[in-house]
Formats: C-alpha cells, structure tokens, sequence
C-alpha cells in the first residue's frame, strides 16, 4: 500500500462493488449485503470510511443514535455512551498489512472527538473468527459477554475505553 492508500478516506459509490464482493466473501462472519441495504446502512452511519478503492472498510455508528439492532441494543443494555463498529471488512489480501489498525486508530480518534468513552464491537464465535478476536484483543478490546441467535450464529461482545 501507498502511504496515500493508508489515510482513511469517506467511502463513495465508486468502492461499493468491492465493498461487496468483499462482504460476499465473508457473508459466514457478516450478513449478506445488497447494494440497497448498503446504500442504508452509508445513509445512516456516522463513519464509514475506507482504504485502497473500498478493499479495506469501517462502517459505526454512535451506540446513542437512531440505528437499531440486536447487537446495538445488547451492548446499550450494559454500556453509555459507546461508539458501534457494525462492521470491518478487508480483503484476504490486505490483512496483516496494517489496514484494520489504521481503520481502528482512525475511528477511535473519530469517535472521541465525537465525546464517545468507549468502542464497541461483536466477533463471531459461531462460526468461529479466530483472527477477528486475536486483532481485537491486541488492539486492547476485552469481552464483555457473549450471546446466541436463534439461527445457531453466537457472537462475543468486545469494548475498548477511550
């Protein structure tokens, strides 16, 4: 990578096919994406952001916002005042390259400018994402509980303090 393609940059309509070819490529740790439901999920974010022409995204929101979802509403039970990443996608390719830091140290930044205390986050335990707790966990998040879905999936909650 460039250092350009390492500054995090707003995601725009260009990046959307690889946004989802990337997302159809691990729709077993995420859910599947259309063209519509990522045009809503932009439309409502607070960051979406990307590297490298799509290939490397983060898309959150603020846990306080309008955004719903199950994962949202678990982690608002128990914290205040979070910031939500709903998902990271990066090509197989660019792992182990530094994108996924430089996406996490952009949002973090992000979202302590934006008062957050906290990141939050799910990884996938069912089907298992080993890689996805390790980057976690050195990047200084800790779990904080797990939970299944009624279709078999489970999930286990992480928080990094701000």
């Amino acid at each position: 990578m460039t250092r350009k393609d390492m500054t995090p940059d707003a995601i725009a309509p260009s990046h959307h096919a690889a946004i989802l070819r990337n997302n159809a490529h691990y729709v077993h740790w995420l859910s599947p994406l259309s063209e519509q439901e990522l045009d809503d999920l932009l439309r409502v974010s607070d960051y979406a952001r990307q590297l490298q022409g799509g290939e490397a995204v983060l898309i959150g929101y603020s846990g306080m916002g309008d955004y719903r979802h199950k994962h949202v509403d678990w982690l608002g039970d128990r914290l205040t005042n979070f910031f939500y990443i709903d998902r990271i996608i990066i090509r197989e390719e660019m792992q182990q390259q530094g994108a996924g830091r430089i996406l996490y140290d952009d949002v973090a930044h992000y979202a302590r400018q934006q008062g957050h205390a906290a990141l939050a986050c799910e990884v996938n335990s069912v089907p298992d994402n080993p890689a996805s707790h390790a980057f976690h966990i050195t990047l200084g998040f800790v779990p904080v509980g797990d939970a299944e879905d009624p279709d078999g999936k489970a999930v286990r909650y992480y928080v990094r303090k701000l």
